[in-house]
């Protein structure tokens, strides 16, 4: 080695020396952070909130979705159904008991005292997250009384909100719809409402939100207390978030009011196109749609039309395989958010119009190739008038899910004995996405107070022994209040039609979930407290939504025979009635 070789031989070994730290470096903050340098914001999660396509991928900045609720706190121990849920006759109101015990309202964390003001803490999380749904309702005082909400953030003694509870979620005293609103918008009496906030608020270090008013109000004649559910995020340890401040709203102004626009309007049909029409589909005939390589449905539109309308909407299946794979199998009605009934609503993944034209827009990745299946498992003749699947290339990599959709029904369900129906359970990594609910309620309550879901959400993640989400009643979940039956859609929430609330008749809700989607890595199980005040006989149906990565497994089966049942249009239409 000569000598101008032996002064190179320095240079190299610092500039391998500096790549190997460089790399180690690189690493470590992907091992840290779990998305290199990128910063959750209110403006990443509006966009990821308005991106169809994100709940098709495994999420690259990794994080767990739980609800703080005012459930009762007497609900301690699961698996005692058959004890806590067994007919007893009260005097007066049946509030239940043990694991069904139905007092889910002003239950909180602790009480607080700042600056002389009593505030009860509703949530409280550490480490870097989002508030990303929030939900409330109070009963029995009138809507100029109610207390404030103040949200702190990052431990700062002073909160970034202080505002009275309606402003803040379901008036525009923070943002204005589509992220506020009320579920219905109109009621007999308007304190009869959800109050619905969905724009995130994200944090870095913290978050706790109180309310003031349980102890300025509880003493009016008629107070029932306050009901509340929080969806959270939480990131893993070391994920960068830029926390809300006072000045986020101002900041993001203008993101705000276009990804509003785009969580309410209709995209159109984008992409290639593959349409059959007028295709008349004989008793137990398929009508088969093909496609081929690294491609994604993103919108499925389509119109039957049948003697009997509301029969061919439960009898006349959707199946989807994707790579050999079938994940899909739906009674179209129930894949498009209306049972058995032509109704409308819009909502931000699916639309209906009365007329029948029904459009989803979930995104359906695949690898190789997917069969899309239209199958009439009914007695009589149905007409598609129109099937056309909207797709378009697709990057099929390591963290992309394939869409799955089930269904189940329970005829002549008896609610004499309270218990935790199951929606789905599945063993698997995925997302849970939504679910639709479809029921008969017979009870012939000539008051009008004959209310078939007072039971709570019960969700288990990752072998959780207690639900990480414990609701407060199942109007509240679909995001509604007070068994109200007029018509209502959001964008991730929708009543086509609640008739079975208040009398006897068919009711249909549905939950989308925007940011609220609910990741799992080995294990999921969704449970509805089936809690009938009159317990009385129903028809009760429940579809799911949920992405998964191949192989994994859940308990619903197709069930050709359940769907050629006939759907129930009076109460002798229910078995057992």
């Amino acid at each position: 080695m000569n000598a101008k070789q032996e002064k190179k031989k320095p240079f190299y070994r610092k500039r391998y020396h500096l790549f190997f730290i460089t790399l180690c470096l690189f690493s470590m903050s992907q091992a840290i952070y779990g998305q290199g340098s990128k910063i959750i914001t209110m403006g990443t999660l509006l966009e990821e909130m308005t991106d169809r396509a994100s709940l098709a991928q495994w999420p690259d900045a990794t994080y767990t979705c739980k609800q703080a609720s005012s459930y009762s706190r007497d609900s301690k121990t699961p698996g005692t159904s058959e004890e806590d849920g067994r007919f007893q006759p009260v005097t007066g109101r049946d509030w239940g008991k043990g694991w069904f015990e139905n007092h889910d309202f002003s239950q909180y964390i602790r009480l607080e005292e700042n600056d002389g003001r009593k505030e009860d803490v509703m949530f409280e999380a550490k480490g870097p997250g989002a508030v990303v749904r929030f939900w409330a309702t109070f009963g029995g005082i009138p809507s100029e009384y109610g207390g404030i909400y103040r949200v702190y953030i990052d431990d700062n003694p002073e909160p970034v909100i202080e505002m009275h509870n309606q402003n803040f979620a379901g008036k525009a005293g923070l943002v204005g719809k589509p992220f506020s609103f009320f579920a219905p918008e109109k009621a007999e009496n308007d304190v009869w409402r959800g109050r619905n906030l969905i724009l995130p608020i994200p944090y870095a270090k913290s978050c706790k939100i109180t309310y003031d008013g349980e102890h300025k109000y509880n003493h009016i004649e008629g107070w029932r207390g306050h009901y509340y559910q929080v969806n959270y995020r939480t990131y893993q340890e070391g994920t960068q978030v830029e926390s809300f401040t006072k000045e986020t709203i101002t900041r993001y102004k203008e993101q705000i009011a276009a990804e509003g626009k785009q969580l309410v309007e209709d995209p159109g049909i984008a992409g290639e196109r593959i349409a059959k029409n007028n295709i008349t589909l004989k008793p137990g005939k398929s009508l088969t749609l093909d496609l081929e390589g690294q491609r994604a449905i993103t919108s499925l539109q389509t119109k039957l039309k049948a003697a009997d309308q509301e029969q061919a909407l439960r009898s006349t299946v959707l199946k989807i395989e994707f790579d050999n794979e079938q994940t899909v199998w739906c009674p179209v009605g129930q894949f498009y958010g209306v049972g058995y009934r032509q109704l409308h609503h819009r909502t931000f993944y699916i639309n209906t119009t009365s007329e029948g034209i029904m459009t989803s827009r979930w995104v359906m990745p695949f690898g190789k190739k997917a069969r899309l299946s239209l199958v009439n498992h009914g007695k009589q003749e149905v007409v598609v008038e129109e099937l056309t699947v909207g797709h378009q290339a697709y990057d099929w990599n390591a963290r992309s899910m394939y869409f799955h959709a089930t269904w189940k029904e329970t005829r002549g369900m008896d609610t004499k004995l309270r218990k935790d129906e199951n929606y789905i359970a599945i063993k698997g990594k995925g997302i849970f996405v939504g679910d639709n609910l479809t029921l008969f309620n017979t009870f012939p309550d000539e008051t009008g107070i004959n209310w078939w879901g007072e039971g709570d959400e019960k969700i288990y993640v990752d072998g959780e022994d207690f639900p990480s989400h414990f609701g407060t009643g199942t109007e509240d979940y679909y995001c509604y209040a007070w068994c109200r039956p007029q018509w209502f859609s959001a964008p991730n929430v929708s009543q086509p039609i609640g008739e079975g609330n208040k009398t006897p008749g068919n009711t249909s809700n549905n939950r989308y979930r925007l940011l609220d989607a609910i990741p799992f890595t080995t294990d999921f199980k969704f449970d509805m407290e089936i809690w009938h005040p009159y317990r009385a006989l129903m028809n009760y149906s429940p579809a799911t939504f949920f992405y998964a990565f191949a192989g994994a497994q859940w308990n619903t089966e197709p069930n050709a025979e359940a769907v050629r049942q006939k759907v129930a249009l009076k109460i002798e239409d229910v078995p057992g009635y």
